[in-house]
């Protein structure tokens, strides 16, 4: 897919989150070329944060999703994530990551090899990811 056809849909697919969410949620969904970012001011530690999702291959693969620093877009260490959103380090890419069908981490894990994103990518848009990222986060809407 080309990157002006895949901006188009990531555009349309955050807009549909933005409907979701309401003109008056603390939430605030941007994209920048084919990255993500979701923005919750109070999760369930109270923190704000930040999920990156990265969706160059989108839909073709799932997005990869990361949590990172407000200021710097850094990727954070595990300790540093929402309470409740790591399931633990990635066997292979040695970083944290949410355990989610739908998310690159979770269907490219050993343990869900035979768990096909396919099976769910009609299912798990950006929309329904992103409400499940931010129940998981405990994000205030």
């Amino acid at each position: 897919m080309g990157p002006r056809l895949l901006e188009q849909m990531l555009e349309d697919e955050i807009g549909v989150l933005r409907t979701q969410l309401g003109p008056n949620s603390p939430i605030a969904v941007d994209r920048n070329g084919s990255t993500v970012h979701i923005r919750f001011t109070k999760g369930r530690d109270g923190n704000a944060g930040v999920f990156k999702l990265d969706c160059s291959r989108f839909d073709a693969e799932p997005p990869s999703v990361s949590m990172v620093d407000a200021v710097t877009s850094s990727d954070l260490p595990l300790e540093r994530w929402t309470p409740g959103v790591p399931h633990s380090i990635h066997p292979i890419t040695q970083k944290p990551f949410v355990c989610l069908q739908g998310v690159a981490e979770y269907h490219s894990h050993p343990s869900h090899l035979d768990d096909s994103w396919d099976r769910y990518r009609n299912r798990f848009r950006i929309p329904q990811l992103g409400q499940r990222l931010l129940d998981k986060a405990g994000a205030e809407r």
